[in-house]
């Protein structure tokens, strides 16, 4: 029975709709939104970049939020964002070089976890960052949504490539003093081994640098 007035519902609504519209009457989209107000007479193409190599020792990002019904709350949503690209762009790239040297110098997972590594250099980043993401560009737009005013703020910000390289040799170095210490802690010959195995990768890696 209750399936039956369902579907009686269901025509009744679709005949009032097929009504208004032969009439003439306009049906009001479910989601209205719209461009209201923008910083630039278009969307500058920085927006849509993806990170690339150095240019003139610096890093780019770019950082989008969501609407908000502040600018203050989109602004500093879209600094957020352009910090978090940072950590997870340069996490990818510490496993990479992890991976990649790892597989060179014979080191088992048993010996090297890149993964981990990676995970670790993120954390440290996260808690280390914020003083080296300068935003130097901002884009700005107001829309009309439904629930009212909503603005999105894009920000493009620089980070220096010499400071992602100490906070990877401050990274590395740690782990070499870790794995130096865990060999001396050793309980039998085949942690020692692995230990010892480890702060050679380690000392190997102080050498390498994260960004070319």
């Amino acid at each position: 029975m209750t399936r039956k007035l369902n579907g009686i519902v269901l025509l009744m609504v679709l005949a009032l709709l097929a009504g208004c519209a032969s009439s003439g009457v306009e049906i009001p989209d479910a989601v209205q939104e719209k461009l209201i107000w923008s910083s630039a007479s278009e969307r500058p193409a920085w927006t849509m970049m993806e990170p690339e190599g150095v240019e003139d020792g610096m890093l780019t990002f770019v950082g989008t939020s969501v609407r908000h019904a502040t600018e203050q709350g989109a602004r500093e949503d879209a600094r957020r964002n352009v910090t978090t690209a940072v950590v997870k762009y340069m996490g990818t790239l510490v496993k990479d070089k992890f991976e990649q040297a790892s597989v060179s110098y014979g080191a088992s997972s048993s010996v090297v976890d890149p993964t981990t590594s990676a995970r670790q250099f993120e954390k440290q980043l996260a808690t280390n960052l914020a003083a080296q993401v300068k935003v130097k560009q901002w884009y700005a737009e107001k829309w009309q949504i439904p629930t009212g005013i909503g603005y999105q703020y894009f920000a493009q910000a620089k980070v220096p490539a010499n400071a992602m390289d100490a906070e990877f040799k401050k990274l590395v170095k740690q782990k070499a003093q870790q794995a130096a210490k865990d060999a001396k802690q050793a309980s039998d010959a085949v942690s020692k081994d692995q230990a010892e195995k480890a702060s050679e990768f380690w000392k190997k890696m102080q050498e390498e640098k994260l960004v070319e």
